[in-house]
């Protein structure tokens, strides 16, 4: 499971907009919301990982760090 801390998310609509956006290429995704920054998870292969970050920015969430 890779963990990104990720900015801009501030609601469960903005998870969903993630997962209804992300899941379909990237399988389940995990975004919680009791945390700030908010953390995102999903199963990423190492290649995936860019492109996953370019995706979430365009969506208008930006990756903080790896964790």
């Amino acid at each position: 499971m890779t963990k990104f801390k990720v900015a801009n998310i501030h609601c469960e609509n903005c998870a969903n907009t993630i997962k209804n956006a992300l899941e379909d290429e990237y399988g389940e995704i995990k975004v919680d919301l009791g945390v700030e920054p908010r953390v995102v998870s999903v199963n990423l292969d190492g290649k995936d990982e860019a492109k996953f970050k370019e995706e979430l920015d365009d969506l208008g969430f930006s990756v903080i760090e790896k964790i």
